[in-house]
């Protein structure tokens, strides 16, 4: 495949008609024919989890400053770039064993429930754009893909359907429901249901301090009401052309409308209501370690319009509720610590120090997420994942973020001067490795897959993994086979890219 190179501008004028097409239901109802394929031989797999959790991190997170850390190398003034090694001191975990990077103490707590792969390798090099790598990461398929294709979340939702008829089989919490440019467009693109169509799509929750604001009716609006409403367009639907009236999709979204007002019915509501419910210590524990005030006027930031990565309580209360929803039996869930540009993980300067308060805003809260799970006997079968677009390594400024593709994969660092503590940290784009935490649901626990180089370019040395692979490993564990598929467009479109995902068998239990 020839390799894309673009910067991002280029990128999003080549994909905004694409993700624009994505979710216009015309072109669901008109172009797309989804159906089951019927294999001759469909592979029988005992699942050891029946419900999903991904937390996605995006932005690109400093893998070797978090769960792959290398030997700690203190800022110097002119020191080389192939001296910085790691920005952290290491701490023990509670796996034998295993290190994590300073920050991440809670995290480092659980690891007895848990596998890290440090050796997520990709033959794609993503070089400056983002977007890019994400939809890889969310979808296992290379942009573009020739379909519209689902994301993992709404692979497992279709493939196991839903556990509570009351609870959408696929609930995505923290990121906002905004289409007022190409790049969020296209963010919608590849965490949707792609060309399963709009009964797959996720169910959007962008902050659960609002509750369960979309199904709650306005004012003066009765559920009497609603339901007339609601008779009334089945009967339109009923009385109009035939191409309305045998029209799948169109089956689709009036099953749509029936399942949300379901909802408003539902007990199901009870799930956000954790702020009256919950304890105070709970609540307290799903809090990042860090506030508003110290992430925006830290000396660091004096010259940067930087606050905006910072989002109080949403990640935590994210985790918090999907806990919540699954007690009431949801099945699956992505929370997304909202992507930004140049936000979040996506550091192209003050590395380090950005580094520190992004752990401070995650690693209580995940820790407390995979406790809970645990003490309630969610965690055997359920399984959760935690994952971003690529790692980080060294680049140097101003080509940080915005090398070619491969830059930052090849050079060593030892013609880059790290001149002061804004370019201490790692800036560049990094496909060539990338690490993955698995939790509960038939994967090890207290175990480290693969083994990364202690320099620069820290490569994969033992045990490189392929994301079809790892999808397949997470398939697997939910029992569903590698070559699981539905037709498109007369061919067969599966979960795994061609069909050909094989499980790593050093991951599960």
């Amino acid at each position: 495949m020839k390799r894309i190179t673009a910067n991002r501008r280029e990128f999003l004028k080549g994909s905004a008609a694409l993700a624009a097409a994505a979710i216009s239901p015309r072109v669901w109802a008109d172009d797309i024919e989804v159906r089951p394929s019927t294999p001759k031989a469909v592979e029988k797999i005992a699942a050891k989890a029946d419900a999903c959790v991904i937390i996605y991190l995006p932005g690109g997170m400093a893998h070797t400053d978090m769960w792959d850390p290398k030997k700690h190398t203190p800022f110097v003034a002119g020191m080389k770039g192939s001296e910085m090694l790691g920005t952290c001191p290491l701490i023990p975990t509670k796996a034998d064993g295993v290190s994590f990077g300073k920050g991440l103490e809670n995290i480092a707590g659980v690891m007895d429930k848990g596998a890290v792969l440090r050796t997520l390798s990709s033959d794609t090099k993503f070089g400056a754009v983002h977007l890019k790598a994400q939809y890889y990461a969310n979808t296992g398929y290379l942009f573009p893909a020739g379909v519209k294709a689902p994301s993992l979340a709404a692979m497992v939702g279709r493939a196991l359907g839903r556990k509570n008829a009351n609870i959408p089989q696929y609930i995505y919490l923290g990121r906002d429901i905004d289409t007022s440019d190409a790049e969020k467009l296209f963010i919608q693109e590849y965490i949707g249901p792609g060309f399963y169509g709009v009964n797959h799509a996720p169910f959007m929750i962008p902050d659960p301090a609002q509750g369960l604001s979309t199904l709650a009716a306005a004012s003066g609006m009765t559920m009497e009401r609603i339901d007339r409403r609601q008779a009334l367009l089945r009967d339109l639907v009923k009385a109009g052309p035939s191409e309305l009236r045998d029209s799948s999709k169109a089956d689709d979204y009036l099953k749509t409308l029936h399942e949300a007002r379901a909802m408003m019915d539902s007990p199901v509501k009870k799930a956000f209501e954790y702020k009256k419910e919950e304890k105070a210590e709970t609540l307290e524990l799903y809090k990042p370690q860090i506030s508003r005030d110290e992430v925006t006027h830290a000396k660091h930031f004096a010259d940067e319009a930087n606050s905006g990565y910072y989002y109080g309580d949403r990640f935590g209360e994210s985790l918090l509720l999907a806990r919540r929803l699954l007690e009431q039996g949801a099945r699956t869930i992505q929370v997304e610590y909202q992507y930004g540009p140049f936000q979040g993980f996506d550091m192209h300067n003050n590395g380090y120090a950005r580094m520190v308060d992004m752990k401070k805003q995650i690693d209580r809260p995940i820790a407390t997420f995979i406790k809970d799970l645990a003490e309630r006997g969610l965690l055997e079968k359920t399984l959760v994942v935690i994952m971003t677009e690529f790692g980080r390594t060294i680049a140097s400024d101003p080509s940080a973020g915005r090398e070619p593709d491969g830059f930052a994969e090849r050079h060593n660092g030892d013609k880059l001067v790290i001149a002061n503590e804004k370019m201490y940290g790692f800036h560049g784009h990094f496909s060539s490795c990338n690490c993955m935490l698995f939790f509960g649901g038939g994967f090890k626990k207290g175990y480290a897959h693969g083994v990364t180089a202690p320099e620069h370019p820290m490569l994969p040395v033992e045990k490189p993994e392929h994301l079809t692979d790892v999808y397949a490993t997470i398939f697997r564990a939910l029992g569903i086979p590698a070559d699981h598929n539905y037709t498109t467009e007369g061919r067969p479109f599966y979960v795994t890219k061609d069909g050909k995902g094989a499980a790593i068998s050093g991951l599960l239990a």
